[in-house]
C-alpha cells in the first residue's frame, strides 16, 4: 500500500474493510485504509493482488494470521485471519477471451480490490451468511461510482502510479466507512422491523385466544344455566312423580284394606 495517503485514525477491532484499491492493468490508482494488524493487512492485499484475473472473483486467505499485534510484551489484541476480494472489469476491446491487457489503452483491465476482517466486532450473529456478500455489494458499488471517470477522465485512463489519489481517495474511505456503520444500522433496523412484526403477530395471537376464551366462557355460562333449568324440570317432574305415586299408594291401600273386609268380614257376620 502507498505511504503517502494517512487515512483517519479506524477502530481495527470494529472495521469490517480495513483496505481497498482500484488498479488499472496492475497500477494502482487510488487506495485507501491502514494497517493496524503488524503488516497483516498489507500482506493480504499483495496476496489478493498477485492472484491472476480471471472473468468473475477471485479470493485470498491470509494464511500466517493469528499473530499479536499493538505492543508485543503487552500483547494488545490478536492479529485475525483476513480475507482479500477482488473483481474485475474488462474493457476487451480487439482483446479476445480473459487474457490480462499488455498496457495499451486499447486492452484494459479494471480490478477492483479490498481487504477485510470476517472477526471484526461490527458484523452481527450469524453473520457468515451474509459476509461475503455485504463486502462483494461494497466493490459492485465502488463499479458503478467510477464507471464515468474510468471512460473518460486521462487520470484514470491514463494516470500513474495514485494519480486518483487525491480525487478519489476519500470518497473510497467514505464508502469503506459505510459498510461497518450504515450496514450495521440497517442490519438493526431489519432486525427491529422482525421484532415488531413477531410482537404483532404475537398480539394477533393473544387477541384471537382471549376471543376463543371468551366463547368459550360464553358457552360455559349457556350450559350453566341449561343445567339450572334441567335441575328445575327435573325436580319438578320427581316431585309430581312422587305425588303419583303416593296417590296411587293411598289408593292400593284403600283398595287392599276394602278386599280384605271383604274377604274377612262376612264370615264373622255369619257366625254372628
Amino acid at each position: 500500500m502507498a505511504d503517502n495517503y494517512d487515512a483517519p485514525v479506524r477502530d481495527p477491532v470494529a472495521e469490517k474493510i480495513l483496505w481497498s484499491s482500484i488498479s488499472r492493468n496492475g497500477t494502482i490508482l487510488v487506495e485507501a485504509g491502514d494497517d493496524p494488524f503488524e503488516g497483516a493487512v498489507s500482506q493480504t492485499a499483495h496476496g489478493i493482488l498477485s492472484k491472476k484475473a480471471t472473468p468473475g472473483w477471485e479470493y485470498f486467505t491470509l494464511k500466517n494470521g493469528d499473530g499479536w499485534f499493538g505492543n508485543k510484551s503487552t500483547k494488545q489484541g490478536r492479529v485475525p485471519r483476513l480475507k482479500g476480494v477482488k473483481f474485475h472489469v474488462y474493457e476487451n476491446n480487439g482483446n479476445s477471451g480473459w487474457e490480462e491487457s499488455t498496457g495499451d489503452e486499447e486492452s484494459m483491465v479494471w480490478v477492483f480490490a479490498c481487504v477485510f476482517n470476517p472477526e471484526a466486532s461490527s458484523w452481527p450473529a450469524n453473520h457468515q451468511k451474509y459476509m461475503l456478500s455485504d463486502v462483494q455489494s461494497f466493490l459492485e458499488k465502488i463499479v458503478g461510482l467510477t464507471d464515468m471517470p474510468r471512460s473518460c477522465d486521462p487520470e484514470w485512463r491514463t494516470g500513474e502510479t495514485l494519480s486518483c489519489q487525491a480525487s478519489f481517495a476519500p470518497i473510497l474511505l467514505q464508502r469503506m466507512q459505510e459498510v461497518t456503520y450504515l450496514g450495521t444500522m440497517a442490519r438493526l433496523s431489519t432486525e427491529v422491523d422482525n421484532a415488531t412484526e413477531l410482537m404483532q403477530s404475537n398480539i394477533t395471537a393473544i387477541m384471537e385466544r382471549e376471543e376463543k376464551l371468551q366463547n368459550m366462557q360464553e358457552k360455559s355460562s349457556q350450559l350453566e344455566e341449561m343445567a339450572t333449568v334441567f335441575k328445575k324440570k327435573s325436580s319438578g317432574v320427581r316431585r309430581r312423580m312422587m305425588m303419583q305415586n303416593a296417590k296411587h299408594g293411598v289408593i292400593l291401600g284403600t283398595a287392599i284394606t276394602a278386599g280384605v273386609a271383604i274377604v274377612v268380614v262376612p264370615p264373622l257376620i255369619a257366625i254372628l
